[in-house]
């Protein structure tokens, strides 16, 4: 039972947190916790131990960590995939190609999730695999919405490795191609990753504007040619608009 009512302190104190209040003192905290201030303090070290409360950089105030943080991101993340899923499921029908859902972590993308579509060869991502961001239109996209000093800084820090010869290594042509991927809202690419594969993604964002995910689908070249593209892009957009505008709605 001790344990017990030692954890219910220490959530407690976590749950004291929030948007109005994201930097508090020991007094502060004690406060609002109903606790002596040398109770809190050993609370706090204890938690700033385990990640979860960290210093502010005002001395003597504290905020939540980034372990608190990297939880709350998986949480918005399950949300997507809740949403995402019934219209992935749908776009896949439709299309009888795989449909990817996939998201940043820290500086690589990750599936997310997938529903795998109806063809024998079929191009697919396991989920929770990682991929590099400047390479594929999946990854493009993720990257294409980051602020420029975050995509300068994973260019710096990963690299731009080359997998087949229609991998962008030159910065200066992947910060081009970004900027058009803006412009249109989509990526298509052409054997970036995987040589004889084609693929389109397009962004979906929060109700902040700032992207979260993003919505994919890779095939052989040839089920995705000429009129097929055109079509398929308008299909992506169109479905990542539709999971945007839930997401948008949900968090609200």
């Amino acid at each position: 039972m001790a344990e017990v009512r030692t954890l219910k302190k220490g959530l407690k104190i976590l749950s004291l947190f929030d948007k109005d209040r994201p930097v508090m003192s020991i007094p502060e905290i004690a406060a609002r916790a109903d606790l002596s201030e040398i109770t809190v303090y050993r609370y706090v070290a204890t938690l700033k131990s385990e990640g979860l409360i960290e210093d502010d950089s005002k001395p003597g105030y504290y905020r939540l960590g980034l372990k608190i943080l990297k939880l709350a991101q998986a949480v918005k993340q399950r949300s997507v995939i809740n949403i995402s899923l019934p219209v992935m499921e749908k776009l896949s029908n439709q299309t009888g190609e795989t449909v990817i859902l996939a998201g940043l972590h820290e500086q690589k993308g990750v599936c997310l999730d997938k529903v795998e579509g109806r063809h024998i060869l079929r191009v697919s991502f396991d989920r929770g695999a990682t991929f590099h961001l400047h390479a594929g239109a999946t990854g493009k996209v993720l990257m294409a919405y980051l602020d420029e000093e975050e995509q300068d800084l994973i260019i710096k820090e990963i690299g731009l490795p080359q997998f087949t010869e229609n991998t962008i290594t030159d910065p200066k042509k992947l910060k081009a191609e970004l900027k058009r991927i803006r412009e249109n809202g989509f990526a298509v690419s052409d054997g970036e990753v995987h040589r004889g594969v084609r693929a389109i993604a397009a962004p979906i964002f929060n109700g902040q504007g700032r992207i979260i995910a993003d919505l994919s689908v890779g095939a052989p070249i040839h089920r995705l040619e000429g009129v097929k593209i055109k079509r398929m892009v308008q299909l992506i957009v169109n479905t990542a608009r539709q999971i945007t505008e839930q997401v948008s709605s949900y968090s609200s």
